[in-house]
Formats: structure tokens, sequence, C-alpha cells
């Protein structure tokens, strides 16, 4: 699918982030940057920028993103930004594509997924533009956004000062190459802007919606639509699955940290590797046997398991994410869960010398690794079976429970339940597994679920 972005405005109202619009740093991306790998994840493989202001530094910014990644961007300079109508920017692609393409603007943010859902869309209209119809939708500056009307799931009305709406426009457009026709007319009457266009195409009913329902998108185009957008950005870092020590404890501090990180070029690899490096300084003072270097391999345990958090999170923010990441971090976390927990045995059998804190060490280790082993298929099968949120008892908890022993200074308890709770919860998935049905899932004891 080809791809269109406007990003040819001056953008006076976001002075003060930086001349160029487009090229305005949010959260370690500029925005174009930004709006580009939202839409390659979404399914756009060729992408049509449209410059005007300040062309030179951000044709510069393409050039170096098309090497790095080897997206086709190509540039079209549009002699036309000085007139603030938009339209003449998406009228200067009309060469170049003769088929259906996807719209976007520069400086609207998105959840990729609503680009890929109305990919998805068969639809007869000429133009499909997405809409939020979430009318009180704290994101919104009513001054500043497109209102629709929409009847029959047809846009009959758009534009900035409609008294009767009941939807926005999101910048997000599928459209046909029949919106050129519409754009040269509309210029011709000296209504240059794509609402004109649209509008145009809407008395004839060929404009259609697609409603992203809860999914998130901002318009950035001032200080304060920026400021909620970060933070709803960083909200959103949240995990659907997350424990309740990693979302009440771990993520704030984890989101905060990588808000921080995100304008740096520290690599998502890095911080793993930075986090396990902290848990094996913490296991080697567990084993240290006296109680202050317990206390601070506790705390370090859980500096760690907060840090770890924050390499998903940068790699979201900054469209980073790969198989090989997360793997990369799944293997050095397992590595950190035997360190610790041998540090923690070693502890115990140093002190006491009994053997069987080196079998109630054994079987922790096991449990937690066979939970990370059994964990993909558990949690595939609970998507389908299970549609109520469940309690997770997962790695979070686990280091949580670390340091609350360490501080009371109970490392045979924190063995103990590691091991017992660990690998019943690993025969609990095996049986479920090998019967995958409600019936089996419903009756099963434990209400919580425990994932690695």
């Amino acid at each position: 699918m080809k791809c269109v972005i406007i990003a040819a405005g001056k953008g006076e109202r976001l002075q003060e982030k930086g001349t160029s619009k487009p090229l305005v740093n949010f959260l370690g991306l500029p925005l174009i940057e930004r709006t580009i790998r939202a839409a390659k994840k979404a399914g756009a493989s060729e992408f049509f920028v449209v410059t005007g202001h300040e062309k030179d530094p951000l044709e510069g910014i393409l050039k170096k993103l098309s090497e790095d990644t080897g997206l086709i961007i190509h540039t079209i300079y549009n002699s036309e930004w000085e007139n603030e109508a938009n339209g003449f920017s998406v009228l200067s692609v009309k060469d170049r594509i003769k088929e259906p393409f996807l719209l976007l603007m520069s400086d609207h943010l998105f959840d990729p997924s609503i680009v890929s859902n109305l990919f998805s869309q068969s639809n007869k209209s000429d133009v499909v533009l997405a809409i939020d119809t979430k009318i009180k939708n704290p994101m919104i500056a009513l001054d500043c956004v497109t209102k629709v009307k929409v009847n029959n799931n047809k846009i009959t009305k758009i534009g900035k000062n409609l008294k009767e709406y009941n939807g926005f426009d999101t910048g997000i457009f599928y459209c046909k190459p029949s919106i050129f026709k519409a754009l040269e007319i509309c210029i011709k009457k000296d209504m240059g802007f794509l609402t004109d266009a649209i509008q145009y195409l809407a008395d004839k009913s060929k404009v259609g919606i697609f409603e992203i329902e809860d999914k998130f998108w901002a318009d950035v185009n001032d200080p304060e639509s920026y400021r909620k957008a970060e933070s709803e950005v960083l909200k959103n870092l949240n995990k659907q699955h997350d424990g309740i020590i990693a979302r009440y404890f771990n993520r704030p501090i984890s989101i905060w940290i990588s808000k921080k990180l995100s304008v740096t070029n520290i690599t998502p690899n890095q911080i793993s590797v930075f986090a396990f490096s902290v848990a094996c300084i913490a296991s080697l003072l567990f084993a240290m046997g006296s109680y202050i270097p317990l206390i601070i391999g506790a705390i370090l345990a859980q500096i760690s398991s907060i840090i770890d958090g924050c390499d998903g999170e940068v790699a979201r923010l900054k469209y980073q994410e790969s198989s090989y990441g997360g793997w990369f971090d799944a293997v050095l976390d397992r590595y950190a869960d035997a360190f610790l927990l041998f540090g923690l045995t070693w502890h115990l059998y140093s002190n006491d010398g009994g053997n069987l804190y080196l079998i109630i060490g054994f079987f922790a280790i096991t449990g937690s690794f066979m939970l990370s082993y059994t964990a993909d298929k558990y949690d595939n099968l609970m998507k389908i079976y299970i549609n109520t949120r469940y309690i997770r008892i997962g790695r979070d908890m686990r280091i949580f429970v670390m340091l609350l022993g360490a501080l009371l200074n109970q490392v045979e308890f924190i063995l103990i339940f590691v091991a017992v709770v660990m690998n019943v919860e690993a025969i609990r998935r095996m049986i479920i597994c090998k019967n995958p049905n409600t019936e089996t899932i419903k009756h099963t004891p434990f209400k919580s679920e425990i994932n690695s």
C-alpha cells in the first residue's frame, strides 16, 4: 500500500518545539518519522512525503531514514506550501499514484491498528475517513479539530465550524485516485483545502467512515496538544497482562525512566544487558551470606526488575520492536532468575549447611524455568477460552517477594514460596493444555494466571 504524508506546512503554533513541525522531536523521534514507522507497522510499503517549509532538513532526515530502514521514501516539493490550503499538497502527488492509497498528516499520531484495520475495509466509497465518535474525548481541542456529521455510515458534512456533528476527523484517509479530480474541481472554485474536496465527494455520498472506537490518535498542533499526546502515549506503555507489582509499582517508575532514555541513543538491547548486569550483582550479594548484602542485593534485584521493563517500553516508543529483541530479553531474564535464586540458595546453604536448601533451591529454579517454558502455549489458550481479566503472578511478583523476604530476613520463605507456587502452576498448565476446553479451565482451582 502506498502512503502519502502531508508535511509542507509551517506549524506556527508549535514553534517553541522547533521551527519545522514535521521534525519536532516527540519522545525520541521526529513527528514525521513516527508517522512513517507507524504506517509501516500497519502495512504501508512505499511513502510519498510532500514537503514545503524547510524542505532541505526534512528531506535530509527522510533520506537517512530510508537508508537506515530500507523503506522507499519519495519526496515531492509543494511550491504552493505558503498557501495554507493543504489540498495543493495532496494534488502534487497526482502523477505518482494511480491506485488507492493511504493519506496521513505528518503531525498526527495514531495507533497502527487503526490503519491496518482501515486497509482491511472493503468499501465502494471514493474516500474512507477514520473518525473518532467520542465527542467528549479529552485529547480533542474543539477549536482546532475538524468535525464531521455522519448519517448511515456516510459523511454528510465536514468542517471545523460545524455546529452539529457526531464525530471527529482523525486525519487518516483511504483514498481512491478520484480524490484528485475532486481537488482540481474545488481548487478552480478557490476552495483549496482537503476538506473542501471531501465535502464535494460527501455531497455525492462518496465518503465512507471507519470508526476507530477506543484506539489512540492525537493531532499535535500546539504545546498543549503535544503535552496531552505525550502523556497518553506514555500511559499506553502499560501492558494488559502486567502483574499487580508491575502495574502499580514498577511501571510508573520504568515509564519515567523510559521517557528520559527515549531521547538518547541507548538501544533496548543495551537496556536489557544493563538490567541483567544489575541482577548478576544482586545474586553475588545474596550469596555472601550476611544480612546487609542480602538487603542491598534485594534492592538491586528490584531495581533490575524495574529497568527490565524499560527495554520493551523504549522499543515500543521508538518502533524498535523485534522478535530477536524480545527473545534476547527473555533469555537474559531466565539467566537472571537462575542466578538470583541460586544466590539465595547459597545464602542459606553457606549459613546452615543443610542439603535440604539445595533441594528447595533446585525446585525453585526448575519451577521458574518451567513456568516460562509453558507460558506461550498457556497464554494462547487463555486468550481463546478466558475473556475475563485474571490477576497475574509473574516475574515482577517473584522479585518483589524476594525484596520483602530479604527485608524480613526470611530467605527460606522466599525459596519455598517460589518452589511450591511455580511448580504447582506449571503442572496445572500441563493439565489444562492437555484438555483445552472451557469446562476444564472454568473449574481450575486457581483464580490467578502466573506468568513468566
